[in-house]
């Protein structure tokens, strides 16, 4: 009961700390939470609403491109909707890059001359966001200083 609680109403408040620790499942539930359409399902009338509470934002991994730049200024605001967690504290550069479906993560760590490139093949938009917090929130990389 204590949980189901701590994982809902949105999650906003939801401290690092707390993440930590929770099961991986959670941490995607949390995820999937965070990303739902709930203010667009209040407003719609006829919805099966258990339904539509399974649904959330998801990356486009096309690759493609209407107009230029759409395609990233789309999958960087999924992204942001974590920026208050704090995974941008640990990278100087934090990207998502796809082509036809296979994603690569990109992460320019602080104190660190080197890019890195994490392979993200197969994986899904909750999947994709979990490892962005094992690679930034989750490990013991230093934080930038303030």
């Amino acid at each position: 009961m204590l949980l189901r609680k701590r994982l809902d109403n949105k999650n906003q408040t939801m401290t690092i700390e707390t993440i930590k620790t929770l099961s991986k499942n959670e941490v995607q539930k949390f995820i999937r939470e965070r990303l739902a359409f709930n203010e667009i399902a209040d407003q719609i009338r006829y919805v099966d609403r258990e339904t539509f509470k399974k649904e959330h934002r998801r990356f486009n991994m096309t690759g493609y491109d209407d107009r230029p730049g759409e395609t990233s200024k789309f999958n960087k605001a999924i992204i942001d909707e974590f920026a208050d967690l704090g995974i941008y504290d640990y990278t100087e550069e934090l990207f998502l890059n796809f082509r036809k479906g296979h994603g690569t993560l990109h992460l320019k760590y602080i104190h660190d001359a080197k890019n890195q490139e994490i392979e993200l093949g197969g994986y899904t938009t909750t999947e994709i966001i979990y490892r962005i917090f094992e690679n930034t929130i989750f490990s013991d990389l230093p934080k930038k200083s303030n």
